[in-house]
């Protein structure tokens, strides 16, 4: 079999091998066989036109995907679609949930902020809070814990909740007047 090429072989084995699978899903988005056999040939097409199909790690995940990519793209372009199909579509259009990284890392920037803030409290105070706010534990049970009663520990959480606020408020305003422009500071001071 000299006359396959390495592609030919690739395909062979690693995507071919699936063709019931990628044509019983093609039929799902489609709901018609000639439609869902278009879309899986093209899906074929597409691999043997890549010059670097020997870099796909999952070739099975890599065609479903172009199958689906392929569905959406004809019925966007489609004059009359079915509403079944619509439904369908959607529903295999699943948005990502996560959250993107210029949030994680927001995220993770108040947390050390907390986290710092915390550091700085009497240490009855942040147990009260840690115990309560982190651990999630019933008020009745951080003044178990902690030996002292339940007014006792509602006080260290009031304390401990304004310290909180009044720091990251304090933080987060010096951030805004370090990147304010001098107009703004002007303004502030009162000499606009």
């Amino acid at each position: 079999m000299a006359w396959l090429r390495d592609i030919d072989i690739w395909f062979a084995d690693q995507v071919f091998v699936f063709n019931d699978q990628h044509r019983r899903y093609a039929i799902k988005l489609a709901r018609q066989p000639e439609e869902a056999e278009e879309l899986v040939q093209e899906a074929y097409a597409r691999l043997f036109a890549l010059d670097d199909w020997s870099l796909i790690a999952n070739p099975h995940a890599f065609t479903m995907r172009i199958i689906r990519n392929l569905a959406i793209e004809r019925f966007r372009r489609a004059d009359i679609v079915r509403l079944d199909q619509s439904a369908l579509l959607r529903a295999v259009d699943i948005a990502d949930d996560d959250p993107t990284p210029d949030v994680v890392a927001m995220d993770r920037a108040e947390l050390r902020q907390v986290a710092t803030v915390m550091q700085d409290m009497p240490p009855r105070m942040r147990e009260a809070l840690y115990l309560r706010r982190i651990e999630g534990l019933p008020p009745a049970q951080v003044a178990e814990r902690m030996n002292i009663s339940v007014s006792t520990v509602e006080t260290h959480l009031v304390k401990a909740l304004r310290l909180l606020v009044k720091r990251l408020d304090r933080q987060e305003t010096g951030a805004k007047t370090e990147h304010a422009t001098s107009w703004e500071k002007k303004e502030r001071q009162g000499q606009v």
